[in-house]
């Protein structure tokens, strides 16, 4: 069976995993929102439902990802209490 210490330093390994993975999706959002920008600019007037469409998904991806964001940030708080208390 593990120690005490052992289970803290994999706990905190795990944390700095999911910060890191956090600071990657960061980037990803912010090249979509680029993404975005460049398309809206793009497709000003636009009438075509294929580029509406493109608008709309990549709206929900961002939106998701944003959602994926939020809920890295409450698993890492949450690993870092366990890690505190034990």
């Amino acid at each position: 069976m593990p120690s005490v210490e052992d289970v803290k330093l994999h706990v905190a390994v795990s944390i700095q995993q999911a910060e890191a993975a956090s600071l990657g999706l960061r980037g990803v959002l912010e090249r979509l929102d680029e993404s975005l920008a460049r398309l809206h600019l793009t497709t000003v007037g636009s009438v075509h439902p294929s580029a509406a469409q493109a608008l709309v998904r990549l709206e929900a991806a961002r939106s998701q990802l944003l959602e994926a964001e939020t809920l890295m940030r409450g698993a890492i708080d949450a690993a870092d209490q366990y890690r505190a208390v034990i």
